[in-house]
């Protein structure tokens, strides 16, 4: 493959060449995880895969519990379906809690710790079912334990790896993690691996083994296993001295010309490490384009041609190209933001 049918082929299995999404869950069960600390952007990459984008929609079915936010696979938030979130916290969580341990051990959160305070949040949540981290810290402050917002969020990012909490019924609150998520039956660590690397590289693909350890979290001899067990069914083939690998798609892939608002933390530059610069412009520097990941990102014809962010004047979007010479019709902004309240 060349680098524009490498393109191509990722912008079709994430599904922004052709949305064939009806709901967010079904967005969120293809991509296993989705990176999700900027609320409102996480809305948007969830809408931009559907067929028929509405913010409500992705929103409500968060506050449902039908897709749950949590800390998971990496130390940062992410989107994850309520069918797969035990398998994989169970998979990810000792990488993540390794992650964490340094900022843990700076903030004095030892198990012990931990276990005596979750203990009186926990007898908390029978008085109430969602709790803010606010609450929670009044909550330890009322039992003479005096913690700090840090320290706070550590508490709490570990009750999630333990899957005691997960988010709440609105934005900024959390819940009993039982409350929320029925009980599932238990795979073996090597299922779980083997699951996550074929979701991996259905939903992102063609991709390298390199760039599927950055977005899962795994060590690279527990990837292996997961590349060892598909190796029968991944395709490869080597471009500009990487090996990457795919799946053959079931149905051949029409050639389509993509214009899209891509959030920041989008998982068509965030899901890779080693390959992302082959989706990345050559005459733009990592600060113009916040290295594809820490800016919101603007696609034309398969190509990264600027930056966008948000505005409170309609159409609610200001675009600055990296070459003057480009003009963006506003007619393509509008279709792009038409059914998706950006402006929120």
């Amino acid at each position: 493959m060349n680098r524009a049918e490498i393109i191509q082929l990722r912008l079709f299995n994430q599904g922004l060449s052709e949305p064939f999404f009806d709901k967010p869950d079904e967005v969120i069960a293809h991509f296993g995880a989705m990176q999700a600390q900027d609320y409102s952007m996480a809305l948007w990459a969830v809408g931009l895969r559907m067929k028929n984008a509405n913010r409500t929609f992705v929103g409500s079915q968060i506050d449902s519990g039908s897709i749950i936010r949590t800390h998971i696979l990496r130390p940062t938030w992410h989107l994850v379906h309520q069918k797969d979130i035990q398998w994989m916290m169970e998979l990810s969580a000792p990488n993540v809690k390794k992650a964490t341990q340094y900022i843990d051990k700076k903030e004095g959160l030892t198990d012990d710790f931990f276990l005596k305070a979750w203990k009186i949040i926990e007898q908390q949540f029978k008085e109430a079912d969602n709790l803010s981290k606010e609450d929670m810290m009044f909550c330890l402050l009322k039992n003479h334990i005096v913690v700090s917002n840090l320290l706070a969020t550590q508490i709490i990012i570990r009750a999630e790896l333990e899957m005691f909490l997960c988010n709440g019924y609105k934005k900024g609150t959390y819940t009993l993690f039982e409350k929320r998520v029925p009980p599932s039956n238990k795979i073996s660590k090597t299922e779980a691996i083997i699951k996550l690397t074929q979701i991996y590289f259905q939903s992102r693909g063609p991709a390298t083994i390199k760039d599927f350890i950055w977005w899962s979290g795994l060590s690279t001899t527990d990837a292996k296993i997961g590349m060892a067990e598909l190796s029968k069914k991944l395709n490869s083939f080597i471009h500009n001295e990487l090996k990457y690998y795919y799946f053959e798609p079931k149905n051949s892939i029409a050639e389509r010309s993509v214009f899209a608002l891509l959030p920041c933390y989008d998982e068509y530059t965030v899901s890779y490490s080693e390959s992302r610069c082959i989706v990345l412009p050559n005459n733009a520097d990592s600060s113009e384009t916040g290295n594809g990941i820490f800016k919101p990102i603007l696609l034309s014809e398969n190509e990264i041609i600027g930056t966008w962010r948000k505005s409170k004047k309609s159409p609610f979007v200001e675009i600055q190209t990296f070459s003057e010479n480009i003009e963006i019709p506003a007619k393509n902004i509008k279709e792009s933001i038409e059914s998706f309240n950006i402006s929120k």
